[in-house]
């Protein structure tokens, strides 16, 4: 399902910790390679307001990979997962130098588990223990940008899908980037800092508020839009649009990005 494949803003930072001791190459590696690129990032002191699209792509592609991992193992509990890293991360709210980007990340989490309990609620047979991830397929960040054309949505339509699926990514960077911080012990300036804080307040703003109007969460106001949860790409659609991508359908992709 296409909501499948953006609504887990929690799996990079786990792979790191309570995961990482059961990993494997090649995700291993990719995990090393997303961390290093993520340290360069955060310390060279520059401003961190918009991610580069090979910083989103590489993000949706290891979640894309560790989900299907994830999907391998029948005790994996998503929302146990979630109460954890809540739990973690709250935690290093003693350092008060760091206590905004916290409280900041600790919403966007709290805007996540909201998705969560509102697709589980309209799923009745559904628990946050069998959440499936066997369904996700494994598809690339630029092929599922290039689908949306395949899916044929109007423009307004497919720019928001865009922006939910980035804004999810954002979250990701900046609670990886946190735990590298506290991790490895960082330097790391205040403006760092504060532009961590404010890319994912925006982040998250941004989600909750398109969750809404895709009718993913509950609103006064009757959402009109189509639900994502009913967009489905089953594995022949998948096939036929990663062959369209072959053929050079990622320009379409990266004007949708850069428009």
């Amino acid at each position: 399902m296409l909501l499948e494949v953006k609504k887990y803003d929690i799996i990079c930072f786990q792979l790191r910790n309570s995961l990482y001791n059961q990993l494997q190459n090649p995700l291993k590696k990719e995990l090393h390679q997303l961390s290093t690129a993520i340290k360069r990032i955060i310390g060279n002191g520059e401003k961190i307001d918009i991610l580069s699209t090979e910083m989103l792509s590489a993000i949706f592609n290891l979640r894309i990979k560790a989900l299907k991992w994830l999907s391998a193992d029948d005790n994996f509990d998503y929302s146990e997962m979630m109460k954890e890293s809540f739990l973690q991360i709250e935690k290093l709210k003693l350092n008060k130098k760091f206590e905004v980007l916290i409280d900041n990340i600790l919403f966007a989490l709290r805007c996540n588990i909201r998705v969560i309990d509102a697709i589980i609620s309209s799923n009745e047979h559904k628990t946050a223990a069998s959440l499936s991830f066997d369904t996700i397929q494994e598809i690339t960040y630029y092929q599922f940008i290039t689908s949306l054309a395949i899916v044929n949505f109007d423009d307004d339509t497919t720019q928001k899908i865009v922006d939910f699926t980035n804004a999810s990514l954002n979250i990701e960077f900046v609670i990886v980037a946190c735990d590298i911080i506290f991790n490895e012990k960082l330097k790391i300036t205040d403006k760092v800092i504060n532009d961590l804080a404010f890319l994912i307040a925006d982040a998250a703003q941004d989600y909750i508020a398109l969750a809404t109007e895709f009718g993913i969460l509950k609103s006064r106001a009757k959402a009109q839009s189509q639900s994502f949860s009913t967009i489905n790409f089953d594995n022949n659609f998948i096939k036929e649009q990663k062959e369209f991508s072959d053929l050079g359908l990622n320009e379409y992709a990266l004007n949708i990005l850069n428009s």
